[in-house]
This record gives structure tokens, sequence and C-alpha cells, in this order.
């Protein structure tokens, strides 16, 4: 049976991802032995600093970014979501999690790790930082979160510390310019020819794969 492929681009600090994936469960509940998700990387928040002070975060501070992440948490049914994950030990940057992301992607492709971990791990790590407030950028979380999942630290660390990892997300980035990517989280079908982004309602995500899965058949999609 064909199976359709596509890439599902996020941010490891994108609240937006973090409730939109609970449409990507209910996608791949529904259709998961036809489907294959390449986890991929957008790297939004490169310096949570200069967003604060500069950035678009810069006129409401810390605890306004605290009350727009409780109250879009709250709004797709996450209330363990407090938003406190911006206080204190904030991390620093969105790439330094998106770099051990890439290095369990890299073991997942070298065979080294079941199909679809890196999205798992993704997932943990993201609900470490939201949901349990855990500076996500720090290596210790990192393992942490890839020790939980069963997936070997040795194999992360050699990629963080070769820079192979970090390597990697540079790729995803130069890949994020061609799409020409609006942000997290984006669904790319089609090497581009058809996109997702944002907050938008299941049945959208839910019509746009049924019908690119009608198109894997002899009688050709209706997109």
């Amino acid at each position: 049976m064909p199976k359709l492929s596509f890439s599902h681009w996020t941010d490891p600090l994108c609240i937006w991802a973090f409730v939109a994936q609970d449409q990507l469960d209910r996608l791949l509940a529904e259709h998961a032995p036809r489907l294959v998700v390449d986890s991929r990387v957008v790297p939004i928040f490169g310096s949570i600093a200069w967003r604060f002070t500069h950035g678009p975060w810069s006129s409401g501070g810390v605890e306004a970014r605290v009350r727009a992440t409780a109250e879009i948490a709250h709004a797709h049914g996450h209330p363990e979501v407090d938003g406190s994950c911006w206080r204190g030990d904030c991390p620093s940057s969105s790439w330094a999690p998106g770099a051990a992301i890439k290095a369990v992607a890299a073991l997942e492709h070298a065979g080294h790790a079941e199909p679809g971990t890196t999205g798992h791990y993704q997932h943990a790590l993201r609900k470490l930082f939201f949901v349990e407030g855990q500076n996500i950028a720090r290596r210790s979380k990192q393992l942490e979160a890839a020790e939980a999942l069963g997936i070997a630290r040795a194999g992360i660390e050699e990629r963080l510390d070769d820079g192979s990892a970090l390597a990697l997300l540079a790729e995803d980035l130069q890949e994020k310019e061609r799409l020409k990517l609006q942000g997290s989280p984006t669904y790319v079908f089609d090497h581009g020819r058809a996109m997702l982004y944002g907050n938008f309602p299941y049945g959208v995500l839910h019509a746009t794969v049924e019908e690119l899965l009608r198109g894997l058949g002899p009688e050709g999609s209706a997109c």
C-alpha cells in the first residue's frame, strides 16, 4: 500500500506547536499505516532575550508572555500549562533543543531509533518546557528526556559534540527559507506543493491528507 510522506515543521519553544500536537496525534491514530512523518525544526526563537528586549514581546515583557501562553493553552484544552516557563531559568534560544532534536533525527535516519522517535522526542521536550517549566536548552534536560524514551544518550552527545547536529539544524533553516515557511507549526506536502500553517481546524488537516492519500491511487488527486 503506498504511503503519504510529509514534513512537520515546529519550533521547540512554540506553544502553538504544543497545542497542535493533539491534531497530529489524531491524524496518526486514523491513518498511521499510510503516513510517514518527517519531523523538522523551524528555528524561530533564535534569541529569547532579543524577543523580550527589542522583538515582538518587548512591549509586554515576560508577564505578558506568561499570560498569552496560558491563554492559548487553556483555550485548546491544556489547563496544565500556566505560562510560568518563561520566568526564572528560561531557555536563551530554541536552537539548543533544536540541535538535540536533530541529533535524535540522525539516529532515527541511521536506523538506531524506531520510526517516529524524533516526533515523540520533540513533543517530550515541549512538554518538559511548557508543563514542567524546565529549561530544555540545557543538555542535562535534553538527555533526561531522551533516556525517558529509551534513546541512548551517547549517540546524542556525540552528534552535539562534533557539530553534526548543528549542521542538520542549519540545513533545516536553509530548507525553511527555500520553502518560504511562515512559522510553526507548518505541514509541508509534496515538496511544498501544499502547505498548512498555524492554527487551523482539524477538518482542514484531515481533508488535505484524505485527498492526498486518494491521489496515491490510480485515479489521481482532486487537490
